[in-house]
């Protein structure tokens, strides 16, 4: 027995009128939101891919202020990390008045509530806004921007949503930096290695040639350092060679640089003097490292050679650093703790 069911008795289920009654006007609030969170997920990953092609904390902060400039009118994005030794900042301006800037960051850094800065910065139309990008609150990233940029604060909401984006950038440049220093620093003492200094040599060279400037290379060498290790072991020595390191950094500019060449060698760049400078300069080093009475043994007192080369135009750099290292073997012959010419 079949059984047949009628077609006709079956109830046609009843559509919602409301599905079709939707106003123009709403879909077309949906598609500028759509569209809008396309433009701003394309922003975003823009950052991330240009972020991604930086190594370094400087270049990091510059992709991240033109990226920033584009929404909000700012002056200066500067970053605070724990792992940094610096602190690393962007700034659009020049002279005096990037300084001011920079002196107020660095002076919000460790109180953000500095009324006197924020006064300044009121004044000439600036607020500062300050991210935590920790839980403990030591990385921070600080932006200087336009008063009237608080008017838009959806693009501080979009600087916000990012944020968690420049950890992994950020944590790449700081390995990034921390290698890039152990390859051009002595690990002992923290002075540049000789690489750098040859370079560092080679271009100061070229300036004192296109200025006209007096320029003065000096080689330093330890006397009875040697004497320090076979007696007090290399652990003592080590201590030896970041004392007289600190000695030696502490009566030269900050223009000189100063470099470990080898094992208890030195080498000093003296831009912008003379020969006879540089003589008066080395001769109270040496006085200095003997004031500092380190005894190598029973006999005999720590003490450092030194000998002096001004660059001449003809000289190359191999040619001027033989003259150099000439001269202090003439001041250790001449019975060390000495400069020669």
């Amino acid at each position: 027995m079949g059984i047949c069911v009628s077609l006709s008795s079956r109830k046609t289920p009843e559509i919602d009128p409301a599905l079709f009654a939707r106003h123009p006007t709403d879909l077309q609030e949906e598609l500028e939101d759509y569209k809008r969170e396309t433009i701003r997920l394309s922003r975003v990953y823009e950052l991330n891919r240009k972020l991604g092609e930086t190594l370094d904390l400087d270049s990091m902060l510059g992709v991240f202020s033109r990226w920033v400039s584009r929404k909000i009118d700012h002056e200066l994005v500067a970053l605070r990390h724990s792992g940094c030794l610096r602190t690393p900042m962007a700034c659009s301006c020049h002279g005096p008045y990037r300084q001011k800037l920079v002196d107020a960051a660095t002076r919000l850094f460790e109180n953000s509530m500095d009324q006197e800065i924020l006064n300044q910065l009121e004044r000439l139309g600036l607020v500062a806004q300050r991210w935590i990008l920790d839980r403990e609150g030591n990385d921070c990233l600080l932006m200087i921007h336009r008063e009237d940029s608080l008017a838009e604060y959806g693009h501080l909401q979009e600087v916000e949503a990012v944020l968690g984006d420049l950890r992994g950038p950020l944590e790449r440049a700081l390995v990034y930096e921390n290698l890039y220093d152990q390859a051009r620093k002595d690990a002992l003492t923290g002075l540049v290695n000789r690489r750098v200094f040859m370079e560092r040599a080679e271009q100061e060279r070229i300036k004192a040639d296109r200025y006209h400037c007096p320029l003065v290379l000096a080689c330093l060498d330890l006397d009875y350092f040697k004497e320090i290790n076979d007696s007090l072991g290399h652990g003592e020595g080590d201590l030896v060679l970041k004392k007289v390191s600190q000695t030696f950094l502490g009566m030269i500019r900050d223009a000189d640089l100063l470099a470990r060449t080898g094992g208890d060698e030195f080498a000093l760049i003296l831009p912008n003097t003379t020969l006879a400078n540089a003589g008066m300069l080395m001769t109270r080093i040496c006085d200095k490292v003997r004031e500092l009475n380190i005894v190598a043994s029973t006999s005999t007192v720590l003490g450092v050679s030194i000998g002096l080369a001004p660059w001449e135009k003809h000289d190359d750099l191999s040619q001027w650093w033989e003259k150099a290292d000439a001269a202090l073997y003439r001041a250790k012959a001449g019975g060390r703790s000495q400069v020669s010419l």
